[in-house]
């Protein structure tokens, strides 16, 4: 008994329902097999049309004519176009009323995105305009405010008492003309005397008096 190898080795085909990634597969690799040929680009589907309706219809019997006789198919056909090219006329309006409806909306959305965007438009250049105009009202700086005032224009947050008096710390200028100063002579009498009765004032504590035991001894 002899066998052939060859119908030993084939095996019968997979024959299955490609799925859709299989099928994209395929047609990926039929595209890529030969890349210098052109590639088939379908062209975009044309509008359902239908002819005109006649302008002159011949009188033929309705549907009560016999299912053999030639009329009764005239007539079929001309109710079957009638019909159609209501539907087209139908589904055009529809078409019609729904790109109104999608522009008045866009238009809507875009006036109100209009409107917002002036508004804060109009804020923002309203706050710069009142920005300026209090830097333009505002007059000197704040150092010379400091400098011509003097320590009673000074912030609370940087007064300290010393002594019961007030510490200010000044602006670099007036630190280094009093170092000039201090280089130059010594200090003023009345200062050196208010240091030193600050440095030496004593408050006076009361002092209570204790109750003494007194102890005699006998000879």
């Amino acid at each position: 008994m002899s066998t052939d190898p060859s119908s030993a080795t084939t095996q019968p085909a997979n024959r299955h329902a490609l799925s859709a990634v299989e099928r994209q597969r395929v047609q990926l690799d039929k595209l890529l097999k030969d890349p210098s040929k052109p590639a088939y680009v379908p062209t975009a589907p044309k509008e359902k049309t239908i002819r005109p309706a006649r302008e002159m219809m011949k009188t033929v019997q309705g549907s009560s004519a016999g299912a053999g006789s030639g009329e009764f198919h005239v007539y079929k056909a001309s109710r079957r176009r009638e019909y159609e090219r209501l539907n087209l006329l139908e589904e055009a309006a529809r078409k019609e009323v729904e790109t109104a409806e999608y522009d008045a909306r866009r238009r809507e959305q875009e006036a109100s995105a209009e409107a917002k965007t002036a508004k804060n438009r109009a804020k923002r250049q309203k706050k710069k305009e009142r920005a300026k105009n209090k830097t333009h009202d505002s007059g000197p700086s704040k150092a010379e405010r400091t400098t011509d005032s003097g320590a009673s224009d000074v912030p609370f947050k940087k007064r300290r008492l010393v002594n019961g008096k007030e510490l200010v710390f000044r602006p670099q200028e007036d630190a280094d003309e009093e170092d000039e100063d201090e280089d130059e002579g010594p200090q003023p009498a009345s200062n050196a005397s208010e240091r030193a009765e600050a440095s030496t004032t004593v408050l006076q504590v009361p002092v209570a008096d204790e109750p003494r035991i007194t102890i005699h001894e006998d000879d």
